[in-house]
C-alpha cells in the first residue's frame, strides 16, 4: 500500500468546465420548465457531473463565450439543482457566483434575476458570493 501525497491546486478546484460540458448544461438550462431532480439529470447526461458545482470561479471560464441569454439559464439551472437535487450542494463556491459576475460585467444583471435566485434558493451565498 502507498500514501500519496497531497499537491496544492489538485483536486475539483483545478477542474475545468470545458465548452463541451458547458453545451450540455447550456442544452438542459434551455430546455428547463420548471422543477428538477436527479432523473432530468440522468436523461442529459449530467448525473455524474455534480463536481462542477465545487469547481470554483476559474472553472466556469468557458461561459465567457456565450451569449448573457444562455448564461441567465445555467444561473437558474444552478440555482434549481443546488436547491432541489441532494448532492449538488455548492455554498460558497457555486457556480452561480461566477456567472453572476460575468453578467455584471457585461451590465446584463438584473434585479429581477437577483429577486429570482433569492427566491429560489437557501444559499446565503447566492447571487453574490462571501462578503469577504
Amino acid at each position: 500500500m502507498s500514501v500519496g501525497v497531497w499537491k496544492p491546486g489538485e483536486g475539483a478546484d483545478s477542474r475545468v468546465v470545458d465548452a463541451a460540458l458547458l453545451d450540455n448544461f447550456s442544452r438542459l438550462a434551455n430546455g428547463l420548465t420548471g422543477d428538477i431532480d436527479a432523473g432530468t439529470l440522468d436523461g442529459a447526461e449530467l448525473s455524474s457531473e455534480n463536481w462542477v458545482m465545487t469547481a470554483g470561479p476559474t472553472a466556469w471560464e468557458a461561459a465567457e463565450a456565450k451569449d448573457s441569454e444562455t448564461i441567465i439559464s445555467l444561473v437558474r439551472l444552478f440555482t434549481l439543482v443546488e436547491e432541489q437535487v441532494s448532492g449538488w450542494e455548492a455554498g460558497s463556491k457555486s457556480p452561480v457566483i461566477p456567472l453572476v459576475k460575468l453578467l455584471k460585467a457585461r451590465g446584463d444583471f438584473e434585479a429581477e434575476l437577483r429577486k429570482w435566485i433569492k427566491a429560489n434558493t437557501k444559499n446565503r451565498y447566492l447571487p453574490n458570493g462571501s462578503a469577504l
